[in-house]
């Protein structure tokens, strides 16, 4: 590699030659573009390439339809877990080459019980009773949570005097890019031993054929002060959770 001498600083490139800072030059190297676009072997490369993107694309329409929730309880490295995710769900189409294989909705149960966020799990958080039913023809969806005693049920940090119950339904069509939700919650709760009746949350969202339906619950925790409800600093315990596909 060639170095510069003297006393003329230059920094960059110029004519197709690289300057450096610490006075070394090389020259700079073509653009392999073509070769990746034509080359034989790089043909697994772009198989593989084209499939992580439709991975990501998938994952990234998941998250938009359920914006709303995904946005109090995910991990920093939620968005990559879920493009890995949904990249698994991409490996179970069968009649596709690869390549060009799809997000199928026959696949999509793969994604039950994924937690957006992974330091902390729905099933870990939150031990009463989560049952979601979907109805297609009527376009309302039902999560039914059972009867429970918070103090026990419900695993609160420190400082949270309260928590709250949310329910996501997102419709997706994979194809299109189109996505729409429907959300609904309980009021915020006291942490209390005291029994918490059986409750229904309804969902309304229509859905045509061709979209897929997710549903995700999630739990979320406050503190009262002054007969105010206060979100905690720090979303880190809040959890949620894949529950149902349709």
């Amino acid at each position: 590699m060639a170095r510069q001498s003297g006393v003329i600083q230059i920094s960059g490139t110029v004519g197709g030659v690289v300057f450096a800072k610490d006075g070394t030059v090389r020259q700079k190297q073509g653009s392999n573009k073509s070769q990746f676009n034509s080359s034989a072997s790089m043909q697994r490369v772009r198989e593989n390439a084209s499939e992580f993107g439709t991975a990501a694309k998938a994952g990234k329409l998941v998250r938009d339809a359920l914006r709303r929730v995904v946005v109090l309880a995910s991990d920093r490295l939620m968005v990559s877990r879920l493009a890995q995710k949904m990249k698994e769900i991409l490996n179970l189409d069968e009649d596709s080459d690869r390549g060009g294989r799809q997000i199928l909705p026959e696949n999509l149960p793969a994604l039950l019980g994924f937690d957006f966020n992974a330091g902390s799990s729905f099933s870990g958080t939150y031990y009463g009773g989560v049952e979601a039913t979907l109805d297609r023809a009527t376009g309302t969806h039902t999560v039914n949570l059972g009867e429970l005693n918070p103090s026990r049920d419900v695993a609160a940090p420190q400082g949270a005097t309260h928590y709250r119950i949310t329910a996501a339904v997102g419709s997706i069509n994979f194809e299109t890019g189109a996505v729409a939700s429907a959300e609904a919650s309980t009021v915020e709760l006291p942490l209390s031993n005291a029994v918490r009746p059986a409750e229904a949350l309804q969902l309304v969202r229509a859905a045509a054929a061709d979209e897929s339906l997710i549903v995700a619950v999630g739990v979320d925790f406050f503190q009262q002060l002054n007969g105010k409800f206060y979100p905690l600093n720090s979303n880190a315990y809040n959890a949620l959770s894949v529950v149902a596909i349709g």
